[in-house]
């Protein structure tokens, strides 16, 4: 299988249309799929996230991040009042989490774990919320246990999404979540992906015991508009392999790295 891991898209519409061009297996996010600073405000971005997840023509798997709560917190409906078309905002602030309104066969959203099953075979996609939803350790700790289940099941490599790398590593930097980190140790799935707009010194995978952990890092300059195009990783499971593409400095090319996975 061919997988394409992003995070950090901050709601720029021609990062994502670019994503879309993509031919892969699978697209992952690992969070801050909306921009939290803009001053149009979440509620527009949420309902354009959702037009481009529902004509994504491939299997796609979303996390949360900081810059998008999924809460059962509607703080964002004072937004309606800025729009023309309101129907489709409605019915994002209808379900109990909004990243549920996306949720369709190929598109698998927060807080989920699940077999799925795409032309070149199955993978076992678990996403964790943003650390600063959790309910407590029961929510957590039953997403990663039944993605395990799953695994053992199906005999299908394991992905997990959560927003925050894990500590330790230098995919994690000083943003690096210890509890990430033990609970990888753990459980030892067969690949993470993690986002954080952190500047990885040079690195972009690293291992935990058997666990490959990816982050794609983030264009360094603050300026979005100065990147044409996201950080992402190519993850090749059958050929080994991981390729990461990435803007490291404003006016110079996009770098290519390749690693073997051995």
């Amino acid at each position: 299988m061919r997988l394409l891991l992003l995070s950090d898209l901050h709601a720029r519409e021609d990062w994502y249309e670019w994503t879309s061009r993509e031919r892969v297996d699978l697209t992952a996010i690992s969070g801050d799929l909306l921009d939290g600073s803009s001053e149009a405000g979440l509620l527009p971005q949420m309902v354009r996230l959702k037009r481009w997840a529902d004509r994504f023509s491939g299997i796609l798997a979303l996390s949360s991040g900081n810059h998008h709560r999924n809460l059962e917190d509607w703080s964002v409906a004072g937004e309606l009042i800025n729009l023309n078309d309101r129907s489709e905002a409605i019915s994002l602030l209808a379900t109990p989490f909004w990243m549920d309104a996306l949720e369709r066969p190929d598109v698998v959203t927060d807080r989920r774990s699940q077999l799925l099953k795409t032309p070149m075979g199955s993978l076992v996609v678990t996403t964790i919320p943003f650390s600063a939803e959790l309910k407590g350790p029961i929510l957590c700790g039953e997403l990663w246990e039944a993605g395990a289940r799953l695994r053992k099941e199906s005999g299908a490599p394991w992905l997990v999404l959560h927003h925050e790398p894990p500590a330790e590593t230098a995919v994690g930097g000083t943003n690096g979540d210890p509890s990430v980190f033990y609970k990888i140790r753990e459980y030892q799935p067969d690949y993470l992906l993690s986002g954080q707009p952190y500047e990885p010194n040079g690195a972009f995978a690293d291992t935990i015991g058997r666990t490959w952990c990816f982050n794609p890092g983030f264009p360094p300059s603050r300026k979005l508009s100065e990147a044409k195009m996201p950080n992402d990783i190519l993850l090749d499971t059958v050929a080994r392999t991981a390729v990461w593409h990435a803007s490291q400095s404003v006016g110079r090319e996009r770098v290519k790295q390749t690693l073997p996975l051995t």
